[in-house]
């Protein structure tokens, strides 16, 4: 069981990438469209908030208590 959880453990000075080629963060903002062109997608807008995300956190209110 050790032996398993300790291979997930990168070497020391090992690099981690997420993301490579249009994904990367370097040029995923002038190739993505052009994967969108060649797939003919339109690019969505950006979502709404749901609603308890909308009303903010609880710890910022103005309420008082007695």
């Amino acid at each position: 069981m050790l032996r398993r959880m300790v291979q997930h453990i990168p070497e020391k000075h090992f690099r981690m990438i997420r993301y490579f080629g249009f994904l990367a963060n370097r040029v995923c903002g002038r190739q993505l469209p052009r994967v969108y062109e060649a797939l003919r997608m339109e690019r969505r807008g950006k979502a709404q908030k749901l609603y308890f995300a909308q009303m903010g956190s609880p710890q910022k209110t103005d309420f008082k208590v007695r």
